[in-house]
């Protein structure tokens, strides 16, 4: 859990660094972003549908996996041994498995840090952007995921970034191997950076050593198509 605990340092100040790049970013993309923001659009669907529950399933990489719809979860049900998180400050819900323990982190943008021993670790963080973000912000807004991801100078990519809709948000996912600092085992992350309004909520699913990550792979599946919206009242 060390390397979490060291991410979550990490990323809060990649996330500060890039706040201006982003602003920076949406004024120049001002132009384009009409013809992006249609292509982008167009392509989203085709995101969603490569990208769906099937996206960890056990035995399939990322890259290939091709579940014809995205995750959906009903409004009265969860997966069951799971346990129910909501935020009302980010605007989402999600269950992550009731025998993984629930850590406190120091870090108040991290919503929620939960591990299964010291294999398995799934971490939530919000931060508030300067402006929201829709599908004709996303190019602009990939300036500052791409930087908060390659801030850790020992990730390998497995997979491209792909735009992705998850719980009807549009976002990126990242799918990257890195070496953990204190055990020097290599690791994998997959990680989802989704925007709601000014909201960008960032989860980070972590299996360590790598080769672990096809055993956990239908858990974080179970927990990513578990997540939704909530209506506004």
């Amino acid at each position: 859990m060390g390397t979490m605990a060291t991410q979550t340092t990490t990323t809060r100040t990649a996330a500060t660094q890039a706040m201006t790049a982003l602003r920076n970013a949406l004024r120049t993309w001002r132009g384009l972003v009409i013809i992006t923001g249609v292509l982008l659009a167009l392509g989203l669907g085709t995101a969603a549908a490569i990208w769906g529950p099937g996206l960890f399933t056990h035995g399939h990489s990322a890259q290939t996996a091709t579940t014809a719809h995205q995750p959906t979860v009903s409004d009265s049900s969860k997966p069951v041994g799971f346990s129910e998180f909501r935020s009302e400050q980010a605007g989402f819900q999600l269950a992550y498995p009731s025998t993984w323990t629930k850590l406190s982190p120091k870090d108040p943008q991290v919503l929620l840090l939960v591990s299964q021993g010291t294999q398995d670790s799934f971490l939530v963080r919000a931060n508030e952007l300067p402006e929201p973000i829709g599908p004709q912000q996303l190019p602009a807004a990939k300036q500052l995921t791409d930087k908060i991801v390659t801030s850790n100078k020992s990730i390998q990519m497995i997979t491209d970034p792909k735009p992705l809709m998850l719980g009807g948000l549009p976002g990126f996912f990242y799918f990257y191997s890195f070496k953990d600092p204190t055990t020097g085992q290599e690791g994998a992350h997959s990680h989802f950076f989704l925007f709601n309004g000014k909201t960008m909520i960032s989860m980070v699913f972590q299996a360590l050593p790598k080769e672990h990550f096809s055993e956990a792979a239908k858990t974080f599946d179970k927990i990513a198509a578990s997540f939704r919206v909530l209506t506004k009242h």
